[in-house]
């Protein structure tokens, strides 16, 4: 094709070839690293999807072998009574209403599905204390370190579906706005006038943020 070319417009095969000059040492080099980093980019990517599939399997295993073993009362006092979570939170990250929960307390009837969603959750607890949170509930109730005006807890992004992504923040493996931005789009336009504090009694509480 290119002998076509060369003859069509009166060049020879020899004049085509000097036209393009033999790369340098350092030009050579420049092209091999460019090539090296697209793949070692690539291989990351790959790398890091592989590794949230992976999360994601990890946990549905760990939740489907809990709710193999547990029914939902002995999963509602694992969440409530041996991890402290509130009926509120356990209601909302298992996308059910309080009195559902309830219901589920005085013997009412509750699914699969639900069953299983709440063995995620302890699951979730479970896993984030073996990466060494002392106190996974209380910890998902603490407020995400975004700066003032700010107000998003792990048990926010759980309740969205993003397990995972706690864990991949947990680890240091990505910056938490990083994350935010991925799964949370938006979430800089949400910035609140309340802010946590420490009460003189110790406690987390909320105020009004100061200007």
């Amino acid at each position: 094709m290119m002998k076509t070319v060369a003859r069509a417009v009166g060049v020879s095969r020899s004049e085509n070839i000097r036209a393009y000059e033999p790369p340098t040492s350092t030009s050579a080099l420049s092209i091999s690293a460019d090539w090296l980093r697209t793949d070692i980019d690539s291989l990351h990517d790959g790398m890091r999807d592989l590794h949230e599939k992976t999360r994601s399997l990890d946990l549905d295993e760990r939740a489907h072998q809990k709710a193999t073993a547990s029914d939902v009362p002995a999963l509602l006092d694992e969440l409530a009574f041996t991890r402290g979570m509130s009926w509120s939170d356990i209601a909302a990250a298992a996308h059910v209403s309080v009195s559902a929960i309830r219901k589920w307390r005085k013997g009412g009837t509750a699914t699969a599905d639900n069953r299983e969603r709440l063995a995620r959750i302890a699951s979730f607890l479970d896993l984030m204390e073996e990466k060494g949170v002392a106190d996974p509930a209380q910890w998902m109730e603490m407020a995400l370190p975004l700066g003032p005006g700010y107000y998003i807890r792990p048990i926010d992004l759980f309740v969205a579906g993003h397990a995972e992504s706690l864990i991949e923040w947990f680890e240091q493996r990505s910056r938490l706005e990083t994350i935010l931005d991925a799964v949370l789009p938006g979430w800089r336009d949400r910035r609140s006038d309340v802010e946590v504090f420490v009460d003189t009694d110790g406690q987390r509480s909320l105020r009004m943020r100061a200007e």
